[in-house]
């Protein structure tokens, strides 16, 4: 066991590799421009460390995602701890190219969302109404709720219901325009929209008593890195729902809507929420409820 996993790392390209994945979640197009390699040599020493039980490798719709398996044997698990505290260092071009490639996927959507229709029929597709009463019904009495990627505001009037203080938050003024119409015809207005991305939330620290995120992971460049930013604003005991797509093969809503992610699995959301300190963690996977439909989950998690 340890010889195999040491030779699969005995080469300056692999153990590059290695360690541009402990940072998350990267094709062979993006990794080719990181490791200055070229596509063949890059495959090549992916299927290496694939094999080695080092990486898992997902597919997406064309497109193929590697990463770190979160399943390591101790072994393993001890050598990526080496490889992350010892490895190449992550500078200079190396750290352009990372943050290159998850800027590309940020302008990405981004860019749709700055052009986007509230009113195309296709926009229906931006969030499943199935969460809606369900996220709603796992809100816990709050002083404060913050809808993260409100968009146009579907969800803002029956948080209003459970909370005096509502936030709203979307990185595109034409989403936040049509949420402040949809609000001001409810006489709803009270509720606070504010304009901000993810990354960089435009809420002060422990500014929440609850936070949901309906169908917001799957349009994010690396969903695991979200929770940071959650948990700064959200209180100690605070509330994490989430709403999104199950893994499915519509190809065309990340050519369509500039979804960064076909779905995402249950066990890798529950993985995220753990390693970002979170506690009480539940998933519940919901199937589609009519042909044609995409199956959802919906998951509540603590802040600890």
């Amino acid at each position: 066991m340890a010889v195999t996993l040491l030779k699969a790392l005995a080469d300056p390209g692999r153990l590059l590799l290695a360690r541009v994945l402990s940072l998350g979640t990267f094709n062979v197009s993006e990794l080719t421009e990181i490791a200055d390699a070229g596509q063949s040599t890059v495959s090549r020493n992916l299927k290496i460390l694939v094999d080695a039980g080092l990486l898992s490798s997902r597919r997406e719709g064309r497109t193929v995602y590697y990463a770190w398996r979160r399943d390591l044997a101790p072994a393993a698990a001890s050598l990526r701890t080496w490889v992350e505290a010892h490895g190449p260092a992550i500078e200079g071009d190396v750290r352009r190219q990372i943050h290159d490639a998850w800027e590309a996927r940020r302008e990405r959507t981004a860019s749709f969302f700055a052009t986007v229709d509230p009113a195309d029929p296709a926009a229906a597709w931006l969030g499943s109404p199935d969460c809606l009463p369900l996220l709603l019904e796992a809100l816990p009495d709050s002083n404060t709720v913050v809808d993260l990627g409100t968009g146009s505001g579907r969800l803002l009037p029956g948080l209003r219901g459970r909370a005096p203080n509502v936030i709203g938050v979307d990185a595109s003024a034409a989403m936040l325009s049509e949420a402040r119409r949809r609000t001001q015809d409810a006489g709803l207005d009270d509720i606070d929209l504010r304009l901000g991305d993810l990354a960089h939330l435009p809420l002060q620290d422990h500014e929440a008593d609850a936070v949901v995120a309906n169908m917001v992971l799957h349009h994010l460049p690396e969903p695991a890195r979200a929770f940071d930013e959650i948990k700064r604003v959200l209180r100690p005991g605070g509330t994490l729902l989430i709403g999104d797509f199950l893994p499915h093969d519509q190809e065309w809503m990340r050519e369509t809507l500039a979804d960064q992610w076909l779905g995402l699995a249950p066990d890798d959301v529950s993985h995220w929420l753990d390693e970002g300190g979170f506690e009480a963690i539940d998933v519940r996977p919901i199937p589609p409820n009519q042909p044609g439909a995409l199956g959802v989950f919906v998951a509540r998690a603590t802040r600890v």
